[in-house]
């Protein structure tokens, strides 16, 4: 039997719905490189299993459905040994994956577990939920194809504010610039999203994937494909400027200790 307690990505299929739950509560299930690995396994195989409907994406235990990127110093050592970062490569997946994904956001969200909720087809929110893109904070961009989503979805100030000028959203605040579908009260947050995600078990597969793909047309895919290759362009360059390395730096860096 494997230690679920040791997999940082963990995926149930309970029903039809395929359950992928980020599990690294210590870091605040912060995204490394070989989560985001995972993730494009995991996809890739719902893709083609014909008795997976949808996907519900949520966080584990804590407070955080997900504290964004790790920008420990050794997931950065990474970044000059790869050609493309480990997020680049599952955006690319959910951009053409055909069927509905579901984000179930059980606490705060940071970075790009905010920008890809803009690729998501529905965002159920736990009320006491914030969401936070803190890119100014330590010099890095937008990403997840987030400067393209968001601003049609949120409208562009807004967006700005959450992504310029680093604003955190409350959940019902974030459900009225419409980054958020539904928000569900903490006391009884599990018991109805079990209701909601049960009502869509039943609803045709078949019509979900062919909705989708109406909605995501192949022009709408090759644009996504095209931001999420520019932001990635951007964000490396990023990564050599003294200010970046310097915020990040005083932000993930701790002091050695003497």
């Amino acid at each position: 039997m494997p230690n679920l307690e040791n997999e940082l990505v963990l995926s149930e299929l309970k029903g039809n719905v395929l359950w992928v739950t980020l599990n690294r509560p210590n870091k605040y299930n912060a995204l490394t490189r070989v989560m985001f690995l995972e993730l494009c396994r995991i996809f890739k195989e719902a893709a083609d299993e014909d008795e997976i409907s949808f996907v519900v994406f949520t966080g584990g235990k804590g407070k955080y459905y997900c504290a964004g990127s790790d920008f420990s110093p050794a997931e950065l050592a990474t970044l000059h040994e790869i050609e493309h970062h480990g997020y680049k490569l599952f955006v690319d997946i959910l951009i053409s994956f055909p069927k509905p994904v579901i984000a179930l956001v059980n606490g705060h969200a940071v970075g790009i577990s905010v920008t890809m909720l803009g690729l998501m087809d529905a965002v159920i929110a736990i009320d006491t939920a914030t969401f936070s893109t803190p890119f100014a904070d330590i010099g890095v961009c937008p990403e997840a194809c987030s400067s393209y989503t968001l601003p049609r979805i949120m409208g562009y100030q807004k967006t700005a504010a959450l992504m310029l000028f680093s604003e955190k959203f409350t959940a019902q605040e974030a459900y009225i610039a419409g980054l958020v579908t539904k928000v569900l009260p903490s006391a009884t947050f599990e018991e109805d999203a079990k209701k909601i995600l049960d009502r869509y078990a039943q609803l045709s597969p078949f019509t979900m994937s062919v909705g989708k793909e109406l909605m995501r047309t192949t022009e709408i895919k090759d644009a996504l494909l095209t931001v999420n290759r520019k932001e990635e362009v951007q964000l490396n360059g990023m990564f050599s400027r003294e200010d970046t390395i310097a915020r990040l730096t005083a932000k993930f860096m701790k002091p050695s200790k003497i």
